[in-house]
């Protein structure tokens, strides 16, 4: 397999995963906080039957997310990042893989204690599960938020990598939900510092266009020349039509259009 192809994969398991993540996350803590309204106690008080204990845990969810997303991140992180060239980004994937584990075998064990004759087997447990789970929660939590630094750091170097910048295009709207405000357009900020959504969308239509592809080039271009007129009239409302910021947008729109009309005739 290439190495365009492992970095797309990289990403599409790491955003899909962490978008997962936080879901479940956000549940959890949604159960909890419900519970507390319940019983109108604190947390860290708070003490339910073994039935609405084990409500709290989405079993399913986690075990996709350790057999799914996050096995394939670890296997495709180790072979971009193999130990002869470590990364802080591996490093993160592998303690989020043990952590999610983890997780689950205190929720599976959970289960078998909720089903226990013993009542100060339970309580104790309990006890320990209401203090560690939601800990480890957020240890997994800001574990992610690490990783995702260390990526959109790793990110400008993929930005000229055919299969990652026309995916991200494809799916990027679905992939980016619940990770980026912006949705893609955000991410083109990561993945082209310098120049963000119009070079984001410039040079995939690039690539579809030296790949023949004529409808997806056109309407790459019609996005970046959107880009590039919204760009143009903030200049122009900083710094007059004459500042050589605006002349440079108005240049690289009527460029934008020019290949637009050639993906048109291939279209």
């Amino acid at each position: 397999m290439r190495t365009d192809e492992f970095r797309w994969i990289l990403l599409r398991s790491f955003y899909e995963g962490y978008r997962s993540f936080n879901a479940l996350f956000g549940q959890y803590e949604a159960r909890v906080v419900a519970f507390t309204t319940k019983y109108g106690t604190d947390r860290k008080e708070l003490k339910l039957p073994p039935d609405e204990l084990l409500s709290l845990f989405d079993s399913h969810a986690l075990l996709a997310l350790r057999n799914g997303n996050l096995k394939t991140l670890r296997e495709t992180s180790h072979e971009l990042f193999p130990a002869d060239r470590p990364d802080a980004f591996d490093n993160h994937v592998t303690n989020i893989y043990h952590e999610v584990s983890i997780l689950k075998e205190e929720e599976w064990t959970l289960r078998e204690q909720a089903s226990s004759d013993d009542p100060k087997e339970y309580d104790r447990y309990y006890r320990e599960v209401n203090y560690y789970y939601p800990k480890r929660l957020k240890h997994v939590s800001n574990l992610y938020g690490k990783a995702r630094k260390r990526l959109e750091r790793l990110l400008p170097s993929m930005g000229r990598n055919t299969i990652v910048i026309r995916s991200a295009y494809l799916f990027g709207e679905k992939l980016f939900l619940g990770v980026y405000d912006g949705g893609l357009a955000e991410f083109y900020e990561k993945l082209y510092p310098e120049g963000g959504a119009l070079t984001g969308y410039s040079v995939v239509a690039d690539s579809f266009l030296d790949g023949g592809f004529g409808s997806e080039a056109a309407e790459s271009y019609d996005r970046a020349i959107a880009e590039a007129r919204r760009r143009h009239a903030a200049a122009v409302k900083s710094g007059g039509e004459s500042s050589d910021e605006a002349r440079a947008l108005e240049a690289q729109r009527r460029n934008l259009e020019k290949r637009r009309d050639k993906a048109l005739v291939i279209a």
